[in-house]
């Protein structure tokens, strides 16, 4: 009985660890800059595995992209932008239902929480980003 109610503590404080770890705060542009590439690779991941129907990984890179999409949700909130708080919300939303289509075996549903992802980047990108030459993005001028 002890033993298992140390391994129970432990994974507890396991699971609270990794958790703090997992959370991304966006403080600069330089972290947001780091977030929409951490976005990019987690997004693309997700439809990969989704493909291949790799249940673990579609609900792992959800569960990233939530956490991404939360400090990006703080970051525009700290600059009072309405549209990309918005959006970031919709993308949490998003992201997550795709986690919930997996771990709820709906998987009729992950096309459509997959579009709705994807959109939400359109959007806040159309709002707020450019793109430069170098082939990445940037906030546009004033938005800042």
């Amino acid at each position: 009985m002890q033993k298992q109610t140390w391994l129970v503590v432990v994974g507890v404080l396991l699971t609270g660890i990794i958790g703090t770890s997992q959370s991304r705060e966006v403080a600069n542009e330089t972290d947001f800059e780091a977030a929409m590439k951490d976005v990019g690779k987690n997004f693309g991941a997700v439809r990969s595995a989704m493909e291949a129907r790799e249940r673990e990984a579609v609900a792992s890179g959800a569960e990233n992209l939530v956490s991404i999409f939360e400090g990006v949700e703080a970051f525009f909130s700290a600059r009072e932008l309405e549209h990309g708080v918005t959006v970031a919300g919709q993308a949490i939303q998003a992201a997550a239902d795709i986690k919930s289509a997996v771990d709820n075996e709906t998987f009729g549903e992950l096309v459509g929480a997959r579009d709705r992802l994807g959109a939400t980047c359109r959007s806040c990108h159309t709002e707020y980003r450019e793109q430069v030459e170098e082939g990445g993005f940037r906030f546009k001028s004033g938005v800042l």
